[in-house]
């Protein structure tokens, strides 16, 4: 305001030397012409010295130091054609252009000087402001992959786009319950081996035992051959038998007759002729019966056991296809499920050893 005030008072103007522009030299002349006077450095000086742009975005700024600076370069321009022009004409005259050469140039080009400077800041603010957006950009994309890969060991798959907006402690929370979600997997897992295994021994343990209990059967169904028995009523057993009497190899071929199908009644014995070793078919087939009788019970035994475990094992794999419900309404249905399965097992297992 003081400066605009002290141009508008021709007193102070008047008292004021003439400049090198407002002189009858011919170099004033000859600049005058092309409009570059005294009041048109005035003017820059007042109006683009200082001039700042706001910021990046500063638009309006920009535009007015641009035009500030091309206005600026063409009136210097301007003056040193001119000026250099003049220079060829006599030596005292080219010392006088580069005065008033030196007089615009150092007048005009310490402001051009500034204006270049300030657009120089904005472009490398500019840079600056990039490089850091650059840097941030892929430190969240370095945050996010390692978050997946997280998941990824956790055995659970998830894309950037899906965590990119979430809160951290909704990630840390489902982060957590993928990995409690494997381990329980892994022990379930773990559990599943163990119990084939000690299945699986059961099993053979059991088909050893099938196995010497058929042995024991066999051998009470086919005994070693009785000693040869004298009838009453025959004499006295000969020194020299190469054979059984004959009675007892047709009581051995009875034998798996009788063990092969159920039982049949013995016909009526006849009082007159009754044979001497009646007594011996009839405990003999006795036996058979009662020891035929024996082996398919220990076999049905053997075979339903066999069957509630193999049928306990089956129930028991449906642990691992129970739902995976997120709900918290259905969350306490899996383990429930789990639960009655593993309880179902128990019972079927406690059968299967009272057997």
């Amino acid at each position: 305001m003081d400066h605009n005030a002290t141009l508008l008072e021709p007193p102070v103007l008047e008292a004021m030397p003439a400049t090198m522009l407002e002189t009858g030299t011919p170099q004033a002349v000859a600049l005058r012409k092309e409009h570059v006077i005294e009041s048109e450095l005035k003017s820059i000086e007042l109006n683009y010295r200082g001039l700042k742009i706001a910021g990046p975005d500063d638009t309006a700024g920009m535009k007015i130091v641009a035009d500030a600076r091309k206005y600026c370069k063409r009136l210097r321009t301007t003056a040193e054609r001119i000026c250099k022009a003049g220079r060829e004409d006599a030596v005292a005259e080219q010392k006088r252009w580069l005065q008033v050469e030196k007089y615009v140039v150092d007048r005009i080009k310490p402001i051009e000087a500034e204006l270049v400077a300030e657009e120089l800041r904005i472009d490398k603010l500019r840079e600056a402001i990039k490089l850091e957006a650059e840097r941030q950009k892929k430190a969240e994309e370095d945050r996010l992959q390692g978050i997946c890969n997280e998941f990824a060991k956790a055995g659970k798959l998830m894309a950037k786009d899906e965590i990119r907006n979430m809160e951290t402690a909704a990630v840390q929370m489902l982060l957590e319950g993928a990995r409690q979600a494997k381990a329980k997997q892994e022990a379930d897992a773990k559990k599943l081996a163990e119990e084939k295994r000690a299945a699986d021994a059961e099993n053979e343990a059991l088909r050893t035992q099938i196995a010497e209990l058929q042995a024991q059967l066999q051998a009470k169904l086919n005994p070693p051959p009785p000693a040869a028995a004298t009838p009453a009523t025959a004499p006295a057993a000969p020194e020299k038998q190469p054979e059984p009497p004959a009675t007892v190899p047709e009581t051995r071929k009875a034998a798996p007759a009788a063990a092969a199908m159920p039982a049949l009644p013995l016909p009526p014995a006849k009082p007159a002729k009754q044979a001497p070793t009646q007594p011996v078919f009839t405990s003999i087939g006795t036996l058979q019966q009662q020891l035929a009788g024996q082996k398919c019970e220990a076999e049905l035994i053997a075979d339903d056991r066999l069957a509630l475990m193999t049928f306990a094992r089956q129930v028991d794999t449906l642990q691992k296809y129970a739902p995976d419900l997120q709900s918290a309404r259905a969350a306490g249905l899996t383990e429930l499920f789990k639960d009655q399965v593993e309880k179902f097992v128990m019972f079927i297992t406690k059968k299967r050893e009272e057997l």
